[in-house]
C-alpha cells in the first residue's frame, strides 16, 4: 500500500513539473531547462541531505550503487529527457505520451529478466486497465504536429531511456537514502549535458535562460515538484513491484484532468471521462490486492 501511494505521489509530481517546465521551455528553451533544472535539483537535494544526513553530497555511496545509479542517470535523466524533448518538438505531445505509456510494460519485461520480479494476475489486469485508460485520454487529444518517423524514433528512445533508468535506479537504490540516490543519478546527467552543450556551442542559450526571470521562476517551481516526485518514485520501489510502480507513476495524463478543469477551466469530453474511469478502476485494483 505504501509503495503504491508513493508511486501516485510521484505521478502528481510529474503533473506539477510538466505544467511548470512546459512554461519554462517556452520562455528559455529546452536545453536551458534541462541543465538548469538539474543544477537546481542538486542544490535543493544538497540542502535536504545536509540536514537529514549531515552531507551535502553522497560521499558514502558504494561502488556498486554508484555504478548502477550513474547508468540510471545517463539513461533516464540525460538520454531519456534529451530524446523526449526532441520528440515533443517533432511529433507533438499526444503521440509522445501515447508511446511513453508503453514504459510500464517495458519496465515489467526488464524487471522480469533483470530483477527476477513476477507480476500477479490481478496486478497485470490493473496495469492493463490503467494503460488503456491513459491511451484513451491521450488519443482523444489532437496533435498539433504532423507524424514524423524520426520523431517516432525519438519517442521510442525516450521511452527506453526512462524504462532502463527505472530498472537501474532500483538496482542502485536498495538500502540507500532516496534523496542521496537522486543526487548520484543527477551528477552524471549534468556532466553529460555540459559535454553536449560544449560540443554544440550552446552556452549562450544557457545564459539567455538564466537572465529570463519568468522562466527561472517556472524552472525553480518545476524542479522542486519534480525532485519530490522522483524521490517518491525511488522510495516507492522499495515497497512495491517495479512494474506496478511504473504504471501508477505514469498516470499523470489522468491526474491532470481535474487540475485542468479547476485551474485552467478546460472542458472534459465523455471519452476522456471514460478513459479516466477505466484508469481509476485499474489503480483501485492495485490498492485492493
Amino acid at each position: 500500500m505504501l509503495g503504491e501511494s508513493l508511486a501516485l505521489a510521484a505521478a502528481f509530481g510529474w503533473v506539477g513539473s510538466s505544467i511548470f517546465l512546459e512554461k519554462a521551455s517556452k520562455e528559455t528553451g529546452t536545453i536551458s531547462v534541462n541543465l538548469i533544472r538539474l543544477l537546481m535539483a542538486m542544490i535543493f537535494l544538497g540542502i535536504i541531505t545536509f540536514f537529514k544526513r549531515g552531507m551535502l553530497l553522497p560521499f558514502d555511496v558504494s561502488r556498486e550503487a554508484l555504478k548502477f545509479l550513474s547508468i540510471s542517470g545517463l539513461f533516464g535523466l540525460f538520454l531519456g529527457d534529451f530524446f523526449l524533448y526532441k520528440a515533443y518538438v517533432t511529433i507533438g505531445p499526444r503521440i509522445v505520451l501515447l508511446i511513453m505509456t508503453l514504459s510500464p510494460i517495458m519496465v515489467s519485461i526488464l524487471s522480469f529478466f533483470i530483477l527476477k520480479e513476477n507480476i500477479l494476475g490481478l496486478q497485470f489486469l490493473g496495469m492493463l486497465l490503467t494503460i488503456v485508460g491513459i491511451m484513451i485520454v491521450i488519443l482523444k487529444k489532437k496533435s498539433e504536429k504532423e507524424f514524423s518517423k524520426l520523431g517516432f524514433v525519438y519517442a521510442i528512445l525516450a521511452m527506453l531511456g526512462e524504462s532502463f533508468g527505472i530498472i537501474f535506479t532500483r538496482l542502485g537504490s536498495e538500502g540507500y537514502d532516496s534523496f542521496a540516490t537522486i543526487q548520484v543519478r543527477t551528477i552524471p546527467a549534468i556532466l553529460a549535458f555540459v559535454i553536449y552543450i560544449s560540443l554544440t556551442k550552446k552556452w549562450c542559450n544557457i545564459k539567455e535562460g538564466i537572465v529570463n526571470s519568468r522562466g527561472m521562476i517556472y524552472i525553480v517551481l518545476g524542479t522542486i515538484v519534480a525532485t519530490l516526485g522522483v524521490t517518491a518514485l525511488v522510495e516507492s520501489m522499495k515497497y512495491a513491484n517495479v512494474g506496478v510502480v511504473s504504471t501508477l507513476a505514469s498516470t499523470s495524463p489522468i491526474l491532470i484532468i481535474p487540475i485542468s478543469i479547476i485551474f485552467f477551466r478546460e472542458k472534459v469530453t465523455v471519452i476522456e471521462g471514460v478513459g479516466a474511469l477505466i484508469s481509476f478502476v485499474g489503480i483501485t485494483i492495485f490498492f485492493v490486492l
